[in-house]
Formats: structure tokens, C-alpha cells, sequence
């Protein structure tokens, strides 16, 4: 036992000796388009059910803060997105029968707001002295509420709905002083909602923008 600790210590050992290790926290922001997609099945309307298939886009803004532990060119940690975007509002016809504390919020909200979490790895693709080309993958999950348009009603998501996951890619362009990385590139995230009550009932949102940010290294980096 005590050799399987020794051998994991001289490994840490040389990791340190010999790699290039980054731990990175950094803040971002940006912003663009929120596209929303309905999909239900046997809806009750006054005339019998119907199915809704419906698409709607809307302004978004968000701002992430991430923290990463670096080795090499390969990145693995956290990020966390507080995202706001505009109204989402499709028309379901006069006969629909919806219930006002919940389903109005899926076709009829005015804002929505999220709050997700995600593991985040990245990897530098293209990595100089000054200039890295890195993109990403984000795995997670979410929470947050709905505004609905007519009401005025917080829906809360995790009063109406379950098996919230998000994820999400991006690809950023690195400029690199020392300890100090300027960033910006494109990024896509979805976000996949299932109805707590009816299985018939699902959406998605999501969202087509880009982010500028910036981050700094807590460990000194190598020279050479």
C-alpha cells in the first residue's frame, strides 16, 4: 500500500516538474438569439386535441464565471451561466384549454431566466507563446422561471417541469500575456425542458451567440 502512495506522490511529483499546469478563473459575457421550440401532442382544445409545433427566437444576454485546472493543452472544471432572454409567445388557438399556473408559461412568457451549471472541458488545439485556439464542450444542468406574458406569474421550472439538461460548445480565441487570457468566440448551448405532468409535452431553447472574457492563471506558468 504504502508503494502505490509513493508511486501516485513521485507522479504528482513530475507532474508539476514537467508540465505546464494552469489553474484558471476567468469571467465571461455575451449575448444572441434565443430560438424556442414547442412540441405537443394531444393538446385539449374545446374541439377535440390538437398537436402544437411551434418556433419563436428572442434577444438573450448572459454572464459565466468557470474555474479550471489545467494540464498541457487539456482544461476540466466548472462554469456556471446566469442567462436572461425575451419573450417567447405562440399562438395555440382560442379553443386550447391550458392551465393558467403552468402551461400559459410555455407558449406565453415575456422573459425567461436561467441559472445553469456545467462540467466544462476544453482543449488547445493550436497553442503558442501568445496566441491558443481552444474549443469546448459543456455538460449540466439548470434552474430558473418563466414570466408569463399575460399574468405576470413567476413559474418557477421546478414546479412544472423535470430531467432538465443542458449542454453546450464553444470555441475560443485565446490572447495570452503571462498570467492574463483575453478571449472571445462563438458558443451554442441547449436547453432541453420535460413537462413534470404530461409526457406529451416537451421544449427547447437554444441559444446561437458568442462571448468575450477574460481569465487569469493562478500558477506561474513555465518558461520555454
Amino acid at each position: 500500500m504504502k508503494r502505490y502512495i509513493a508511486l501516485i506522490a513521485v507522479m504528482f511529483l513530475a507532474a508539476g516538474t514537467y508540465a505546464q499546469l494552469g489553474l484558471y478563473l476567468g469571467i465571461r459575457g455575451g449575448g444572441g438569439a434565443m430560438l424556442t421550440q414547442n412540441q405537443v401532442t394531444n393538446l385539449p382544445t374545446s374541439e377535440g386535441v390538437e398537436n402544437v409545433f411551434s418556433k419563436s427566437s428572442a434577444w438573450s444576454g448572459n454572464v459565466k464565471g468557470e474555474a479550471l485546472f489545467g494540464v498541457w493543452r487539456i482544461r476540466l472544471g466548472y462554469q456556471v451561466m446566469y442567462n436572461a432572454s425575451g419573450p417567447s409567445v405562440t399562438e395555440v388557438g382560442t379553443t386550447a384549454q391550458l392551465t393558467p399556473a403552468a402551461n400559459t408559461t410555455y407558449f406565453n412568457s415575456s422573459q425567461t431566466r436561467i441559472l445553469a451549471q456545467y462540467f466544462l472541458f476544453e482543449i488547445a488545439l493550436i497553442h503558442t507563446h501568445h496566441f491558443n485556439l481552444v474549443p469546448g464542450i459543456a455538460l449540466g444542468s439548470y434552474d430558473g422561471y418563466k414570466i408569463d406574458q399575460t399574468t405576470g406569474d413567476h413559474i418557477n421550472f421546478s414546479e412544472t417541469t423535470h430531467h432538465r439538461f443542458s449542454a453546450g460548445a464553444e470555441l475560443n480565441f485565446e490572447i495570452v500575456y503571462g498570467r492574463c487570457t483575453f478571449f472571445f468566440g462563438p458558443n451554442y448551448y441547449v436547453f432541453d425542458y420535460q413537462d413534470k405532468y404530461s409526457s406529451n409535452w416537451r421544449q427547447y431553447q437554444h441559444l446561437i451567440g458568442g462571448d468575450i472574457g477574460f481569465r487569469v492563471n493562478l500558477i506561474k506558468p513555465k518558461k520555454g
